[in-house]
């Protein structure tokens, strides 16, 4: 039974909702773990969170309907491609552990929005939002994103190319690497490093040709050092600092504007793994700085710059909305790392750490006061940090 086969048959065992994927072929990091023989975690906590899906939205055929075919598509994807509708599972199954009403896929009719972002930069029809949460006087809106490394995917892409020229075209076999890259900036690398990826794979097809072990890169203002193994180790040099990073990734935000509406709270909710992101490491208490400076950055500094957003976002090229609008239009940002590859038990799957913006526009601010108790479950040890930063809004 191939990996697709495989996931197809999950699909049907625990929603009973049949999907044909067409490529039986296809396989990947996320369902690769779910057909092999023996037990392994990630595939323990991958089931016992369908299982959980399936019981809690058993009554809506529709949702039920949408569920599959998010895991449909993780058979679908290639390379870390699975990183998107996996992190949609992630945050639906950590919110649905909670005292929230939740309902899964909201598409709203834009004309009903005229103030929003969305309407705003030009969007047609419909705005489609992943969940919603409902209290018995909130609605909260939040689109999941997956915090995956825009560089680390790039370059990825470029060393397979690479190292599948040197096996079948030299006989080498070899590995690559790349160095220092948490000081990368977020826009300079969306902006250039795209467009550099063929002279970058072209001058290292060249050093392999050649031998080289090192090579340096240079442009636009980026600067690699690319490591170059003839054998089956390599290692590379990462310098972490969650300040640094916060400071690289202050603009990311920026670019999911289409999604937030002007009537109602609109959350931003980022899943990492460490299979799709391989950045940022718990350690020492690094992502609880790094995401705590990053959404601060997010509410506090980008609140003062008011430049167009098409400076720093392509997606705003032809309209006259700020930084400033888009920091002021965000409620908050909620990250969940997913713990599933070493989690023995369900207190343990997820790390959460929940920021809201003191200075949202729409309505009054959120607050850990009118959130916290719809967090309040044997789960809430999930929770790493929550704050509002009403007394660190400076």
């Amino acid at each position: 039974m191939t990996d697709v086969e495989n996931l197809e048959k999950i699909i049907f065992d625990i929603f009973a909702v049949k999907k044909i994927i067409k490529n039986k072929k296809n396989s990947n990091d996320c369902i690769s773990p779910l057909n092999k023989t023996g037990k392994n975690l990630f595939a323990y906590n991958f089931l016992n969170r369908l299982y959980r899906l399936n019981k809690r939205f058993s009554s809506n055929p529709d949702e039920i309907n949408e569920i599959c075919e998010k895991i449909k598509n993780l058979g679908e994807a290639h390379n870390s491609q699975w990183a998107g509708p996996y992190s949609e599972l992630v945050a639906l199954d950590f919110f649905s552990q909670f005292n929230f009403g939740v309902n899964y896929i909201n598409i709203l009719d834009i004309n009903k929005h005229k103030n929003s972002i969305p309407f705003r930069m030009g969007q047609k029809e419909v705005i489609d939002i992943d969940i919603c949460l409902s209290t018995k006087k909130t609605r909260i809106y939040t689109d999941v994103k997956s915090f995956n490394c825009i560089h680390t995917n790039i370059f990825d892409e470029i060393f397979q190319k690479v190292e599948s020229f040197a096996f079948s075209r030299l006989g080498k076999s070899v590995l690559l690497g790349v160095d220092n890259l948490s000081s990368i900036d977020y826009v300079d690398v969306k902006n250039h490093l795209g467009v550099k990826k063929k002279i970058i794979e072209r001058n290292l097809k060249s050093a392999v040709e050649r031998n080289l072990r090192t090579l340096i890169f240079e442009s636009d203002g980026l600067r690699f050092k690319f490591r170059i193994e003839y054998s089956d180790t390599i290692s590379t040099v990462k310098e972490f600092s969650p300040f640094e990073q916060a400071q690289a990734y202050k603009f990311k935000f920026i670019d999911y504007g289409n999604k937030l509406i002007d009537n109602e709270y609109s959350l931003i909710t980022m899943v990492k793994n460490p299979w799709f992101n391989k950045e940022t490491v718990d350690f020492g208490n690094f992502n609880n700085l790094f995401y705590r400076s990053l959404a601060r950055r997010t509410f506090m500094e980008l609140l003062k710059i008011r430049r167009k957003a098409g400076v720093f976002s392509h997606g705003y090229f032809s309209s006259d909305i700020s930084v400033r609008e888009i920091s002021r239009s965000i409620a908050g940002i909620i990250f969940i790392d997913d713990n599933s590859f070493s989690a023995k038990a369900t207190e343990e799957l997820y790390s959460a750490y929940i920021y809201l913006n003191p200075n949202y526009k729409n309505k009054p601010p959120l607050t850990i006061r009118i959130l916290e108790k719809y967090f309040r479950n044997e789960l809430e040890v999930q929770i790493k940090d929550f704050d509002d930063f009403k007394w660190d809004n400076y």
